[in-house]
């Protein structure tokens, strides 16, 4: 789930990513940062002791470039991909899903690093 997010978030920053073989459909920044984004404020408000670090958050959302004229879309992508989540959290499980969101966002994160920390 997190890795097209991985790919888009590093091709926004300018890092090289996976080769073109191994990559899957990639997202858009907008939709990278919309994955981002509900992904760790529902982790926030789901996990128990996980906090949203809302300065990094922030660095994900510059690195994605949202202009003003994109944020009707992308709050129509958060609610899309909150609901999403939501249904995979009930699905998972708390606990597996709290532990993949925060192995993507957390220090060591395989997204991004530092945007949920415990």
């Amino acid at each position: 789930m997190w890795r097209g997010v991985l790919l888009a978030l590093l091709s926004s920053l300018g890092a090289a990513g996976a080769s073109a073989a191994e990559q899957p459909v990639a997202l858009s920044p907008l939709d990278a940062y919309a994955e981002a984004a509900a992904t760790t404020i529902l982790a926030e408000q789901n996990c128990p002791r996980t906090h949203l670090k809302a300065g990094r958050l922030t660095t994900l959302r510059l690195a994605a470039k949202v202009v003003p004229a994109q944020e009707a879309a992308l709050e129509a992508k958060l609610r899309s991909r909150a609901t999403e989540l939501r249904q995979r959290l009930a699905a998972d499980g708390q606990a597996t899903w709290c532990d993949a969101a925060y192995d993507a966002f957390g220090p060591a994160g395989t997204v991004a690093r530092d945007v949920l920390t415990r």
